[in-house]
């Protein structure tokens, strides 16, 4: 069988890895099957080898935006698409990757239990909202028990103790129909239109009741969805404070050993980006953050946003004037750190932080707000690689 050619490449010389063979098949720009004469690849290989000889290198980690996937060579990856880093040395760029990786993989171990835990309160939040529906449904007929209350009521006269049913005029009905009415024959005409009203009063009860257990397995998957999309892009102390965080309504045990005193609340660290103006733009990764940054530390000239009935980050810009391009990059933020973060032309809802509260008795890093503004903003992941970052306690 022929070979394809990268295979051919990695089969052929010693030390050719997979990547590098790709890489050299696709500056020679031949198809996918080898032809019969290896020495199509021989200009592409020979100019890489010189390159090597010479020590000519060109470190970089190139990173798919769809799939998140990276990779690291030596030498410039033409044949991959996706954001690339370039790096001064070798080392340089074995610690970005390397380093990173295992940063990330330590990350995702700690957040498995957590967003396993999650799904499922999700899950039951869906599987009670389906029930309380139902009942809702069945609810929505309360009024009908009134009415034949009232008709029971109206035509007393007519019933017996010991009838199993009355045929009475619905006098509610446009076309004065007659309506049959289940009895129970053991009780008496009054008491059978009592049980009617008490129904009604009983329905009627429900519907208030299921409404607001609607609302609240409503507001919990809200909460549930943000903590879910801060787990995805967390460090490991943003995962700490989430985890305390969901200790403190609830949700989680406390692992801590009795006996030891409760670690007073610090001063959160807040991711603080320098925008193209130099205009300090701070994210909120966690409510813990969202809340500090928002309540405690925005004054009320700064500028707030926050993706639009999305999941997302709370950002700040720290300044009271400020021009488009920091407006912009402030909105990519937000997009970029919630959970449409892959998507295009996001809304990004942005308002004064006088503007901004946090209602009585709320899940923590909810907020309402109004006099907002919307921009739809496409996130563009080199622009915002290319804004100065640090972490500010």
């Amino acid at each position: 069988a022929v070979l394809a050619p990268d295979k051919w490449l990695v089969a052929a010389f010693s030390g050719i890895s997979p990547l590098l063979a790709k890489e050299i098949v696709h500056r020679s720009g031949i198809q996918a099957k080898l032809s019969d004469d290896p020495m199509v690849l021989w200009p592409a290989f020979d100019q890489m080898m010189n390159m090597f000889r010479d020590q000519q290198y060109d470190p970089q980690i190139i990173t798919d935006e769809t799939t998140g996937k990276s990779a690291f060579s030596v030498t410039a990856l033409t044949h991959l698409t996706g954001i690339s880093e370039s790096y001064d040395t070798i080392s340089f760029c074995l610690e970005a990757f390397y380093g990173d990786k295992a940063t990330r993989d330590t990350v995702k171990q700690r957040v498995s239990d957590l967003i396993r835990f999650l799904q499922n309160e999700y899950n039951k939040n869906v599987k009670k909202l389906e029930k309380l529906q139902e009942t809702l449904n069945d609810a929505q007929d309360a009024d009908k028990f009134r009415i034949l209350g009232e008709l029971i009521t109206t035509y007393m006269h007519q019933i017996q103790r010991g009838d199993e049913s009355v045929d009475v005029v619905d006098y509610y009905d446009e076309e004065q129909r007659t309506v049959t009415i289940p009895l129970d024959k053991q009780l008496t005409p009054s008491q059978n239109a009592q049980r009617y009203f008490k129904r009604y009063t009983k329905h009627k009860n429900s519907l208030t009741v299921v409404g607001e257990q609607m609302d609240q397995a409503q507001e919990e998957m809200r909460y549930i969805a943000s903590l879910l999309q801060q787990l995805e892009s967390a460090t490991l102390s943003d995962i700490d404070e989430i985890r305390e965080e969901l200790v403190e309504q609830g949700y989680l045990r406390d692992r801590s050993k009795r006996g030891t005193k409760k670690r007073k609340p610090t001063r959160p660290a807040l991711l603080c980006y320098t925008s193209s103006e130099g205009i300090p733009i701070y994210v909120g990764k966690n409510n813990t953050q969202n809340e500090f940054l928002t309540n405690k530390t925005a004054s009320a000239n700064e500028t707030w946003l926050h993706t639009k009935d999305i999941p997302g980050s709370h950002v700040v810009i720290r300044a009271a004037e400020f021009n488009e391009q920091t407006l912009e990059e402030a909105a990519m933020l937000a997009a970029h750190y919630s959970q449409a973060r892959s998507s295009s032309q996001i809304p990004v809802d942005y308002t004064l932080i006088r503007h901004v509260k946090k209602p009585s008795g709320a899940k923590p890093g909810f907020v309402i707000y109004d006099h907002q503004k919307t921009l739809f903003i496409t996130p563009d992941e080199q622009r915002l690689k290319a804004l100065p970052s640090q972490i500010k306690t």
